[in-house]
């Protein structure tokens, strides 16, 4: 299986290391004092390191309160600061996501992948209504190609598969409490509610039950094809493909009907013998069984490719998916930060914004065969907080590397 990113959709996403892009240019631009660079390099990553440090701490804090994974004891809030807690939590989450270089899934972008038929042979159907909160976010827009054996060529040669993947995607949930959600399908069913909330404890394990659980559901997964999105939630449920049930309605609907043919036939040739009769009942009872065992096979083959996608894609859950997304903030402002003080100090005379982004884009295009949409006014931002840019009639350049260090130390 081979990923590559999508050039035909440029990202602000830096798909390259943050060592890399020093190595990168100092190789490529041919610089002496390297020393000097990498000191450079090591504190500007440290400093925001130590920015974002501050900013998990916060988060963890406002988060705590509805982590399912806690082992340590949970202290009872008011409802008022509950909703404050979350509201904070949500809020902060946003900003994080964003500096991480991360984008909000659209509803109308899910409701187009979920009417798509995925490329694994399996389809599921999600109820977002049993969500109080849904928040879905992508980083990297890529192709994902590999073989498989045709069927139609007998298995003997393979076909190239190719389609678009999520290299990343984040998702929080919130799931409603039972009660809630039983008030809702009563109303719009017109049902009793108490008979709705019993099927419910039988049929949807995720709803809250317990009054005092208040569990917000943060998940991180990688590689993940846009037409499988619906495997990411908790309440998925399978469907057969239309091509399975054609598959068993002429098989299974021709061998019912065949083997009842016979049965019809061979029961009144044997009126007068029991045990014939009861010969013919049993082969017909086999039929019967094999269609419904070839149903519940291709159901459990269902379930088990689900479970094997996750538990492959999946990156990191809950306090610890917001440790990762922390990790990845840093790193992208830092590497923002980075390439455009780099490009900034090699020139001569000042430049003007857009002859700098347009620089910093052909050079990783040239480089790294990526197309990226390189946030250089963000970049500019970064280096006006932290003291190292200079700017004149519109145009910027950067106080000197030492200069730089001793600032930023």
């Amino acid at each position: 299986m081979e990923i590559t990113y999508n050039n035909e959709i440029k990202e602000r996403f830096i798909p390259i290391a943050y060592n890399e892009i020093l190595r990168g240019y100092v190789k490529n631009l041919g610089v002496e004092d390297i020393e000097s660079y990498k000191k450079f390099s090591s504190v500007l990553h440290l400093y925001y390191y130590h920015y974002f440090y501050s900013e998990l701490q916060e988060l963890k804090e406002n988060y705590h309160p509805f982590n399912p994974d806690s082992d340590v004891v949970k202290v009872a809030l008011s409802i008022e600061e509950y909703e404050r807690k979350e509201g904070l939590l949500f809020e902060q989450i946003t900003p994080i996501l964003n500096h991480a270089n991360y984008e909000m899934l659209t509803e109308k972008m899910l409701e187009e992948t979920m009417n798509k038929t995925s490329p694994y042979g399996v389809e599921v159907s999600v109820d977002f209504d049993d969500f109080e909160e849904i928040q879905l976010y992508f980083r990297g827009e890529s192709h994902q190609t590999e073989s498989r054996r045709d069927p139609r060529k007998l298995y003997l040669k393979s076909i190239t598969h190719t389609e678009p993947v999520y290299r990343r995607l984040f998702l929080i949930i919130k799931p409603k409490h039972i009660d809630t959600r039983a008030e809702e399908i009563a109303k719009k069913e017109g049902k009793d509610v108490e008979k709705v909330r019993k099927k419910l404890l039988k049929q949807n394990p995720l709803l809250i039950t317990d009054s005092s659980n208040r569990s917000i559901y943060i998940k991180l997964f990688k590689n993940i094809p846009q037409m499988d999105l619906e495997m990411l939630f908790p309440n998925t449920k399978v469907k057969m493909t239309l091509f399975d049930k054609v598959k068993l309605g002429v098989l299974g609907g021709g061998g019912t009907v065949g083997g009842g043919s016979t049965l019809i036939a061979k029961l009144s040739a044997a009126a007068i013998d029991p045990i014939s009769a009861l010969m013919a009942l049993g082969a017909f009872g086999g039929i019967l069984w094999r269609q419904v065992k070839e149903v519940f096979t291709r159901r459990t083959h269902y379930m088990a490719q689900l479970a094997k996608n996750l538990y492959f894609h999946n990156l990191d859950n809950n306090a610890g998916a917001l440790n990762y997304m922390i990790d990845m903030a840093s790193e992208e402002e830092s590497k923002e930060a980075l390439l455009v003080y780099l490009f900034l100090l090699h020139q001569k005379k000042a430049i003007s914004l857009e002859t700098l982004d347009k620089e910093i884009e052909v050079y990783i295009g040239e480089n790294y065969n990526i197309e990226i949409d390189f946030e250089v006014l963000d970049g500019l931002n970064k280096l006006r907080t932290l003291g190292l840019l200079v700017e004149k009639d519109e145009c910027f350049k950067v106080v000197g590397i030492n200069r730089a260090i001793v600032l930023l130390s």
